[in-house]
């Protein structure tokens, strides 16, 4: 049975499990060294966009396409070894399947809700949006894992190949990277230098994206102007970019999270963030030197988002352009 939003009222952008505790003992199984599972995919309870559970654990990866319904949604996150001169690396893999036989109404209902759902997965190394069981190759994302790390070439060693599936450890709708591909992967950058991260930082972006919550925008910045941390937060409100932007300051590095709405072509409501970088035109080379170091621990925090702003000054950060990008996103 499908889930039919009634009333003319937005739907929700939130999900919940219809299991927490199974959903959180699954995604502990998958990140812990001595467990077995590899593996745990996740879909809608009767094609509920708000409600989702647990569908399968499992230990071999090379078994995912086969448990995907071509005509659901489903996610999941999984767990993969790339292994490089003796030293082994645990990566994991979030899942974003949305099966080529979907009703449309139903996809468009299902992608609302897609950015609270990708959050519960987080984080991880590499996304894959996938709609046919070949995407999800187990090869093919190694070897994406391992090219994305800088550590293998374009073609994988027979002995890597047999390897791949030895023991170790280990943000919405998002825009496909490559419309050309089948198989659609975007990679999440190497995570770089550590720079501490205030709970207040936490918190506002938490408020951003939460719904129901007031806030829109959130801005955070290095304490004292010293690029080597930490970082802490510099405004929140529920205003629009303009008072995001006042927060802003041309000697230091920052960062920010806005929150705005935006309505397709099938007049379906979706939430959307738009992350901004900003090095302001007075900031001093080395602090720019420092701070480059720290772009994967501050996509942690702030990504997913559907659109990325670097900006050096005021104008470069505009409503008009985001909602362009937007709108072309939505096209796609």
């Amino acid at each position: 049975m499908d889930y039919i939003d009634s009333g003319n009222s937005q739907m929700s952008t939130e999900v919940s499990f219809q299991d927490e505790a199974a959903f959180h003992s699954a995604i502990a199984d998958v990140r812990n060294d001595a467990s077995e599972v590899n593996y745990v995919l996740c879909g809608h309870v009767e094609g509920n966009p708000n409600k989702i559970d647990v569908l399968y654990t499992g230990t071999d990866t090379s078994e995912i396409g086969s448990k995907m319904d071509p005509a659901e949604a489903m996610y999941g996150l999984a767990r993969y070894e790339t292994k490089f001169d003796l030293s082994t690396t645990v990566k994991f893999v979030y899942i974003h399947w949305i099966g080529d036989k979907i009703a449309i109404g139903k996809k468009g209902r299902y992608g609302v809700v897609h950015g609270s759902i990708e959050s519960r997965f987080s984080p991880y190394h590499l996304l894959v949006e996938a709609s046919s069981p070949a995407d999800l190759n187990s090869d093919k994302i190694l070897q994406t894992l391992m090219e994305t790390a800088g550590t293998k070439s374009k073609v994988l060693d027979d002995d890597q190949v047999t390897n791949r599936q030895m023991r170790g450890f280990t943000q919405t709708q998002l825009p496909q990277r490559d419309k050309k591909s089948s198989f659609g992967v975007s990679a999440v950058s190497a995570k770089g230098a550590e720079v501490e991260i205030l709970s207040d930082v936490r918190e506002a972006v938490s408020k951003v994206r939460m719904d129901g919550d007031p806030a829109t925008w959130m801005v955070a910045g290095y304490r004292d102007a010293n690029p080597k941390g930490p970082l802490q937060c510099m405004g929140c409100g529920e205003g629009g970019l303009e008072d995001l932007k006042s927060c802003l300051d041309e000697t230091l590095p920052m960062y920010g999270l806005y929150r705005v709405t935006h309505k397709d072509a099938d007049d379906i409501t979706t939430v959307k963030f738009i992350y901004i970088i900003w090095v302001g035109t007075k900031v001093k080379p080395m602090a720019k030197a420092k701070i480059s170091t720290h772009k994967g621990t501050a996509e942690e925090i702030f990504c997913p988002a559907h659109v990325t702003v670097y900006a050096s000054e005021l104008s470069d950060i505009n409503e008009r352009d985001i909602m362009e990008k937007i709108k072309q996103q939505a096209a796609q």
